[in-house]
């Protein structure tokens, strides 16, 4: 910009009865103390005792939450596809929220949410028409602009089961979303859902299908789950217990008192940092595995193994590439393993058209079949890549020898069941997970030695990590703006509740605008108040 057009523009624009504008001081007051939480969590998880728990902490002295308001999307559901006077079974709310995305898009019941969300907004009396006009009104002094809205309030979304309605709510919201992962150990919800489907329900059928299913508008939990900011157990223990797991995330949240690293969220941190080392064009995996004493024995990641030990990385900014024999850096890039895959399938198709199996004319769509929709696609035994859990192990063995024996390996991925052979044989005895891998056949192929029940001590656990994401580790465990300690007196600051992540509330209506107006095209019909039923205690918790 010149400087004529710089000299225009501030005389357009600046304040007259002030000197120099502030705008660091305008974009501080912006901030808000709004937060959105997101439920997120598998068939059978008390997600709705969660979301109550939640309210009750946060209009609690400790917090002093004004507002605070429950959205029930299986409430939604209901209304929308006209159950909502039926005892409909939990087969039928999963196909009508299907049925509601594949007609409206993945990200329908988010759209909803978000609507709820800015009707709440608006029924608190919060004219902030003002203010956004304020930001460039020559009038007005520094001291007149004020945040958008000052009231401390939660929405809270009971509960999201796709990827693309949690795409959606963090382009909207973004670090004021905290998207909480509940889960309950697997026996337990069989238990639960045991006692109240309808009859004609399978348990396990409907866990599978809502873990993940395959069409993009299915239920997709297995892939929506690991992406959350906090991961809450919430098993068969006392109120107190999920009482003071809920507690926890909030002081975390809102900054309220300083609390440090669990010995597992240390762990899960070095794992994902240690992920962030792998060059495999398929995906980033890492591992960290800590001894008794829950002390950080090694880290590994998946990568190319590199002549007389190592694996391939990057030594110095300045290195040449040329040295470098990773997939990425071969023949443009390529996946060994999906090559491999190819050449079979291409292998196969040829031996069935010369033995008369099928046309030459369907030999593309053979190959589609094979390559795609059976077992080969699944296999991984052709990566030339060391997996994370194996490159850890080899670490901890060169160094630390017999300590291996009795520690706990924690990974961004479930182990595939070639590793968990070696996990078994290492003398590991509990695993902790973020993403699941659905190719693994690790309980299958070793069910005399591993087990997904928490209650199982006769085997190696493998279980869903519990504690704060990896992604916001820096974020919540980070000492705050201000610091922790009065620099005249030395006595500790006592912080008011206020998130850590707060944004400036600025462009949010703008956003939700967007998202509501996309709502209303794809439902003409509807209103501005279109399923307006937050709050609502009505059926099923977690089932849409």
């Amino acid at each position: 910009m010149s400087k004529s057009n710089l000299v225009e523009l501030t005389s357009k624009r600046a304040p007259r009865n002030t000197g120099a504008f502030d705008d660091q001081n305008a974009i501080d007051k912006s901030r808000t103390a709004e937060i959105v939480i997101a439920l997120c969590g598998p068939m059978g998880t008390p997600l709705h005792e969660v979301a109550k728990t939640f309210e009750k902490l946060l209009k609690g002295t400790d917090y002093n939450y004004e507002h605070v308001s429950i959205i029930r999307l299986s409430d939604e559901i209901r209304e929308l596809a006209g159950l909502e006077n039926q005892n409909c079974s939990t087969r039928q709310l999963i196909e009508a929220g299907n049925e509601l995305r594949k007609k409206h898009g993945n990200a329908y019941l988010a759209r909803i949410a978000i609507n709820q969300i800015t009707i709440a907004r608006e029924g608190l009396n919060v004219d902030h028409s003002k203010e956004q006009a304020s930001l460039f009104d020559e009038t007005d002094s520094d001291e007149d602009l004020r945040p958008i809205f000052s009231i401390p309030s939660c929405h809270i979304i009971d509960s999201i089961k796709n990827v693309d309605e949690l795409r959606l709510l963090r382009s909207v919201y973004g670090d004021m979303l905290h998207v909480i992962g509940v889960y309950t150990p697997i026996e337990m919800r069989i238990e639960k859902l045991s006692k109240r489907t309808n009859r004609g329900d399978h348990v396990h059928q409907l866990i599978d299908r809502d873990s993940g299913e395959e069409v993009d508008y299915g239920q997709q939990v297995g892939d929506t789950f690991p992406q959350s900011d906090f991961f809450l157990r919430a098993d068969a223990g006392t109120d107190s217990q999920l009482h003071a797991r809920v507690k926890r995330f909030l002081d975390l949240m809102l900054g309220t008192r300083i609390a440090t690293p669990t010995p597992n969220e240390r762990a899960m941190y070095a794992a994902y940092s240690a992920a962030r080392n792998s060059a495999c064009l398929s995906r980033q995996v890492g591992a960290a595995l800590i001894g008794e004493k829950g002390e950080v024995l090694s880290v590994g990641w998946n990568d190319v193994p590199r002549p007389f030990g190592g694996l391939y990385e990057a030594q110095d900014v300045a290195d040449s590439v040329d040295g470098d024999h990773r997939c990425w850096n071969i023949d443009g890039g390529h996946c060994f393993n999906d090559e491999e895959k190819d050449l079979i399938a291409s292998a196969v198709v040829d031996r069935m058209v010369v033995g008369g199996i099928i046309d030459d004319a369907k030999r593309e769509d053979a190959f589609k079949i094979i390559r795609r929709d059976s077992q080969l696609r699944g296999l991984i035994e052709f990566s030339r890549a060391v997996h994370a859990e194996m490159h850890a192990l080899l670490n901890a063995g060169a160094v630390h020898g017999s300590q291996v024996r009795g520690g706990k390996l924690f990974v961004t991925t479930y182990p595939c069941h070639s590793c968990a052979r070696h996990i078994v044989a290492a003398g590991i005895t509990e695993v902790y997970f973020l993403e699941p891998y659905r190719k693994s056949l690790a309980t299958k192929l070793h069910a005399d030695a591993i087990t997904e029940r928490e209650g199982d001590s006769t085997k190696v656990r493998i279980l869903p990590f519990d504690g704060v994401a990896p992604s916001r580790f820096l974020k919540f465990f980070s000492t705050h703006d201000g610091g922790r300690k009065d620099p005249v007196s030395g006595k500790m600051r006592v912080r008011a509740a206020y998130p850590v992540t707060a944004i400036t509330l600025e462009a949010i209506p703008t956003l939700e605008a967007l998202a509501v107006r996309s709502l209303q095209s794809r439902q003409p019909q509807a209103t501005p108040a279109v399923g307006a039923s937050a709050g609502q205690n009505n059926g099923s918790d977690e089932d849409k």
